[in-house]
C-alpha cells in the first residue's frame, strides 16, 4: 500500500513537472493568430480577464486560461494600460504583457504646417477626426493663462501653437493637444534664446512673434525670410505703413468675411490688424510661425529694401524705392 502511494506521488510529481515545462514552453513560444497587423483597443477600466479575452479573440494570445494564470503570477499584473496597441509580429506571453504594461500604445500623427492660424488648425483637427473644431477653439481660449506663463503680454493664443508633427494617443483631448503645442513653442523659444540671447533681440517676445508671423505668411522660399524681415524692419524705422496683405486677410478671417482672395475694397477694413490703415505692427501674431521665421524676426538681413512683390515660384522681387517697385510690379504683370 505504501509502495503504491509512493508510486502515485512520483507519477504526480513527474506529471506536474512535465506540465510545468510544457507551460513554460508555451509561455516562451511566440504566437500570431492573425494574418496581418492588427490594432487592439483596450478601453480604460477593463479588467485583467477582459483584456486577456480581447487579446485572445484577436489572435494575439493562443491560450486564454494559461495567459490569465501567467498574468496573475507575473510582475505585469495590475499594470496593463488602456489604449490602442498595434501588433504586427509574433510575440510570446511575456512580450505581449510587457508591451501593455509599458504603455507601448499606437500613436497618431498630427502635423501642424507653418503659418496656419488657430481657426485653420482647429479645422485640421476636425478633418483628421481627433475631435471637433469647436472643442479645439474652446481649449485654445482656455489655455491663455498657460501662454501668459511664457509671455505675460500675450492677448490670445494665436502664434503660440508651434507648427510641428505631434504624436498623440487615441482619445487625446483638445486641451492636451493645445498644451503640447504651447510646450513646443516654449522649447523652440529656448533653442532660439540659446542661439541669440534675448538681450540682442530688436523687440520683446510678443512683437518678435508678431513680426515672425508676418514673415511666415509672406515667405514661400526659406532663404528670403531674413530679407523680408529686413523690409518690415526698414519700414518700421522710417515710420512707414507695413502694408502687409496677410494682416488684412487675417482681419477678414477673424470676422468671417474672407472670400479666398484679397480685393481692393478689403484694404479699408476697420481692424487694428489692417497694416494699410494703422501704423506699426498689428496688436498680435497673425499666424503660428516656425523656428526659421522666428530667427528671421530676431536677426533680419542688412538691406535697404523697402518693397517686395511676389514673382514666379514663390520668390519675390525686392526694391529700394517706390519707382523700382512699380517697375517690378508692371514687369510681373506683363509676364503673366
Amino acid at each position: 500500500m505504501k509502495r503504491a502511494w509512493r508510486l502515485c506521488l512520483i507519477l504526480s510529481l513527474l506529471l506536474a513537472t512535465i506540465l510545468t515545462f510544457y507551460a513554460l514552453h508555451l509561455i516562451k513560444q511566440p504566437y500570431q493568430g492573425y494574418d496581418e497587423g492588427i490594432v487592439v483597443h483596450i478601453i480604460p477600466g477593463s479588467s485583467s480577464q477582459e483584456i486577456v479575452d480581447l487579446l485572445f479573440e484577436h489572435g494575439v494570445l493562443a491560450h486564454r486560461h494559461l495567459s490569465l494564470g501567467y498574468l496573475y503570477v507575473s510582475s505585469h499584473f495590475g499594470l496593463l494600460q488602456a489604449g490602442e496597441y498595434e501588433f504586427a509580429e509574433a510575440l510570446n506571453l511575456k512580450e505581449v504583457f510587457a508591451k501593455l504594461s509599458g504603455g507601448e500604445i499606437r500613436l497618431h500623427r498630427f502635423t501642424v504646417p507653418e503659418g496656419l492660424i488657430l481657426l485653420e488648425i482647429a479645422d485640421l483637427w476636425e478633418k483628421e477626426e481627433f475631435g471637433s473644431a469647436k472643442e479645439f477653439i474652446d481649449a485654445a481660449a482656455a489655455a491663455l493663462p498657460l501662454v501668459r506663463e511664457i509671455d505675460d503680454a500675450a492677448i490670445s493664443i494665436e502664434g503660440y501653437l508651434f507648427p510641428e508633427t505631434y504624436s498623440f494617443r487615441r482619445g487625446v483631448t483638445a486641451e492636451e493637444a493645445v498644451a503640447a503645442m504651447v510646450q513646443g513653442f516654449q522649447e523652440a523659444l529656448i533653442r532660439l534664446e540659446a542661439e541669440i540671447g534675448m538681450n540682442d533681440w530688436l523687440f520683446g517676445l510678443r512683437d518678435t512673434l508678431t513680426m515672425a508671423s508676418l514673415i511666415e505668411r509672406e515667405a514661400a522660399v526659406a532663404d528670403e525670410r531674413p530679407i523680408i524681415s529686413s523690409v518690415f524692419h526698414n519700414r518700421l524705422r522710417r515710420a512707414m505703413l507695413l502694408e502687409c496683405d496677410p494682416t488684412v486677410i487675417y482681419a477678414l478671417q477673424l470676422n468671417g468675411s474672407y472670400r479666398g482672395r484679397l480685393l481692393l475694397v478689403d484694404l479699408d477694413v476697420p481692424s487694428p490688424y489692417n497694416t494699410y490703415k494703422y501704423p506699426g505692427l498689428p496688436p498680435g501674431p497673425i499666424a503660428n510661425p516656425g523656428l526659421d521665421s522666428l530667427r528671421a524676426a530676431v536677426a533680419p538681413a542688412e538691406t535697404e529694401f523697402l518693397f517686395f512683390v511676389r514673382t514666379d515660384h514663390g520668390r519675390h522681387k525686392f526694391s529700394k524705392t517706390l519707382k523700382e517697385h512699380n517697375r517690378a510690379v508692371a514687369a510681373y504683370r506683363r509676364s503673366r
